[in-house]
C-alpha cells in the first residue's frame, strides 16, 4: 500500500471518528438514573382581617402539588423519557387516584409527546440539539448544556438539594435553574410585572428523589404510542396498495352486514365510493357512542390528498370521507355507517382492520 494511500485512509478513519463523535449528545456528567420530580402550582386566597373595627384584606399564594414526574435518562442523556401523573385538579383539590396524563420522549433530533386524555401525538423538533449540530457545540465539548441554551447566563452559586450541590442558574426575572452535573433538580417560574419585575412563583418542578444506581428499562425509550404512530405514518399510498393487493392475510375485512367491532388505538385501511385508498386510527369512542378518528386518502397517483386529524362522529351517523361530511341517511357515496362499536360497510366499499399481532415479520 503506498504511502498516498495509507495517509487516505487515515484522514478517512480519523474523519469518521469525528462525525460518530458528533453525533453524541451527553449533556448531563451521569450515564442513566431516574429522578421523580413533584410539580407545585398555587392557588390564590384572599383573606379578611378586622383588627380594632379597621378591616383589611389581602391574598396570598397556597402551593399544592398538581402533577408528579418520573424522568428517565441513558447514555448520558443521549435519549431521555418521562411519564406524566395528575395528583390534584386545579386549586388543589386531590384526586381519588392519581392519572396518566402524557408522555414525552427526547431521542435524536425529536421531541415526541404524547396526551393520553386526547390520545393524541405531537413530533416536535429538538431546537437545542439542531443548534448545537449545525454549530459543533456539543454539550460534551461546552461547559453546560443550561450554558448553551441560554447563552449569556452564568453560574449564581449553589445551593444543596436532595445531598447534591447543585448550581443556581438565574435565567432571566422570570425563571431560575438549579442542576446537578446537568441535570435539572429544580426548575421555577415567577410572575413580573409588566417592567419585568419579579413577584411570587407562578409555578415549580422539584426533584424528591434521585436514583442514578438502578439500572434503566431500555424499553422505556421505545414506547408502545410511538411505534403506532410510526405503523400509521408509514402507511402511504403505495404501502396501502401493496397491503391491500398482497398481504390480506395482515387484515381482516369489515363483513357488508355486521360491520367490523373496532376499539380505541385500531387502524384501518379502506376504499371509498370514489376509489381513494386511505387509512384511519380509532381515537377515542366515548361513553355516549361518539367515535374519533384521524384519517387520510389518497389520490389515484398515491399522493396524498386529505390529512384529518381529528373527526368526529355521533352514533349512527353515515360518513362520507371522500366529503368529510356525516349525515343522518344513507346516500350513494356513503362509506360507512357508525353504530356503537362497529363499523359497517356500504355501498359495497372496503373496509380493513390491520392484525398488528402479524406484522412482525413484515418489514414497514
Amino acid at each position: 500500500m503506498s504511502n498516498a494511500i495509507k495517509k487516505t485512509v487515515v484522514l478517512l478513519i480519523f474523519i469518521c471518528g469525528n462525525l460518530l463523535q458528533a453525533q453524541d449528545f451527553k449533556p448531563y456528567k451521569i450515564k442513566s438514573g431516574k429522578i421523580t420530580y413533584k410539580k407545585i402550582r398555587y392557588s390564590t386566597h384572599s383573606i379578611f382581617k378586622s383588627e380594632n373595627g379597621v378591616e383589611t384584606s389581602f391574598s396570598e399564594q397556597i402551593p399544592y402539588i398538581s402533577e408528579i414526574t418520573n424522568y428517565y435518562w441513558d447514555d448520558f442523556g443521549d435519549k431521555s423519557f418521562e411519564e406524566t401523573y395528575q395528583v390534584s385538579k386545579f386549586g388543589g383539590e386531590k384526586l381519588r387516584k392519581k392519572v396518566k396524563v402524557g408522555e414525552q420522549l427526547w431521542i435524536g433530533e425529536h421531541r415526541y409527546y404524547y396526551n393520553f386524555k386526547k390520545n393524541q401525538f405531537f413530533d416536535d423538533p429538538y431546537y437545542l440539539r439542531i443548534k448545537c449540530k449545525n454549530q459543533f457545540q456539543y454539550y460534551q465539548i461546552v461547559n453546560s448544556w443550561i450554558e448553551t441554551q441560554y447563552m449569556g447566563v452564568e453560574k449564581k452559586g449553589t445551593k444543596q438539594l436532595l445531598g447534591k450541590k447543585a448550581t443556581y442558574y438565574k435565567i432571566d426575572n422570570s425563571q431560575d435553574l438549579f442542576a446537578w452535573k446537568g441535570l435539572v433538580l429544580k426548575d421555577e417560574d415567577f410572575y413580573t410585572t409588566p417592567k419585568g419585575k419579579r413577584l411570587e412563583p407562578n409555578r415549580t418542578k422539584i426533584a424528591v428523589e434521585i436514583d442514578t444506581l438502578s439500572k434503566v428499562n431500555k424499553k422505556l425509550f421505545n414506547p408502545t404510542w410511538l411505534k403506532r404512530e410510526k405503523l400509521y405514518q408509514s402507511l402511504d399510498g403505495d404501502k396501502i396498495g401493496e397491503l391491500l393487493d398482497a398481504r390480506p392475510d395482515l387484515l381482516k375485512q369489515a363483513n357488508n352486514r355486521r360491520g367490523i367491532k373496532i376499539k380505541k388505538n385500531d387502524i384501518l385501511l379502506f376504499v371509498t365510493t370514489k376509489l381513494h385508498l386511505g387509512k384511519m386510527e380509532v381515537l377515542n369512542i366515548n361513553s355516549n357512542g361518539k367515535l374519533n378518528i384521524k384519517f387520510e386518502w389518497y389520490n389515484n397517483d398515491y399522493s396524498k390528498e386529505i390529512n384529518i386529524k381529528n373527526f368526529k362522529i355521533k352514533n349512527e351517523a353515515y360518513i362520507n370521507l371522500d366529503e368529510m361530511i356525516s349525515e343522518t341517511l344513507k346516500s350513494k357515496n356513503t362509506d360507512f355507517k357508525w353504530r356503537k362499536k362497529a363499523i359497517i360497510p356500504q355501498n359495497n366499499i372496503g373496509i380493513y382492520k390491520i392484525r398488528i399481532n402479524k406484522l412482525n415479520n413484515f418489514k414497514i
